[in-house]
């Protein structure tokens, strides 16, 4: 049976775009489109503003968190280097950039929530309910996996592993960048079982569609994680190939329980 969500036997793109008649769901307007597009620029404003203050929060302890992670990875005789005057402050702003991520990718799904709430029927509703402390663990989970699997295998075992005739000297910023890259890369790529299963009670995709077009779906997994990391090893894209191919599985077996 397609576990496509048909609340009341109607489509849910009908319910989400409002297609239906406003009488079908409690409290539903229609309203015109400039409404639409203003209210969505200001929820897309909301989220950029939690974005501005996650940077904001976490910068004052970033210092300490690059000291932490240079220590961890590093080799003790691979100093902290910065070619530029504003290297260790870019560095800082990109690490605290990961902290407010974690906090924005949620609020993303609330304020979509809010944008769409109106239209929805009241299961779909508890689907949204779900999904924002959902995004959340899984943004933590998968920025957990690059920071003790891949990290890791890429500094200590692969690029620092220099014979005693040179001395690896790593730019601050760069290192930091491939760090914060990895962190919130994994973070967004955790993201995909909701957008799965999103996609599907929404209507934008069929769920026999994915199953039979699995192997476009990898082609285009393996694309994203070539371009995703910026590790000269593979070992991170390797890693999200193989994570994003288990989400993609795994979310397919989430869609019936949403």
């Amino acid at each position: 049976m397609d576990p496509q969500y048909k609340p009341n036997g109607t489509s849910s793109t009908e319910g989400a775009l409002g297609m239906s008649s406003a009488s079908c769901i409690p409290g539903d307007t229609e309203e015109p489109l400039m409404a639409h597009l203003f209210e969505l620029r200001d929820r897309l404003a909301i989220v950029f503003i939690w974005l501005f203050l996650g940077v904001i929060i976490a910068y004052p302890f970033s210092a300490k968190g690059m000291v932490l992670i240079w220590k961890e990875f590093m080799n003790p005789i691979v100093s902290m280097t910065a070619y530029s005057p504003l290297e260790w402050m870019l560095a800082r702003l990109q690490l605290s950039l990961v902290f407010a991520l974690a906090i924005s990718v949620p609020q993303f799904f609330f304020q979509l929530y809010r944008f769409a709430g109106k239209g929805l029927y009241p299961n779909e509703r508890s689907f949204f309910l779900k999904v924002i402390p959902v995004s959340f663990l899984l943004f933590i989970l998968g920025a957990a996996i690059g920071y003790f699997l891949v990290l890791p295998a890429m500094f200590k075992y692969i690029l620092l592993y220099s014979g005693e005739m040179a001395i690896a000297q790593l730019s601050v910023q760069s290192t930091l960048s491939a760090v914060t890259t990895i962190l919130s890369g994994f973070g967004i790529v955790f993201q995909l079982p909701l957008l799965v299963i999103f996609g599907v009670k929404m209507g934008l995709v069929k769920y026999q569609t994915l199953k039979k077009q699995r192997m476009l779906v990898y082609s285009a997994i393996i694309a994203f994680s070539l371009f995703l990391s910026p590790d000269p090893t593979f070992i991170a894209q390797i890693v999200v190939m193989l994570l994003m191919v288990v989400l993609f599985e795994f979310s397919l077996l989430l869609i019936s329980f949403f």
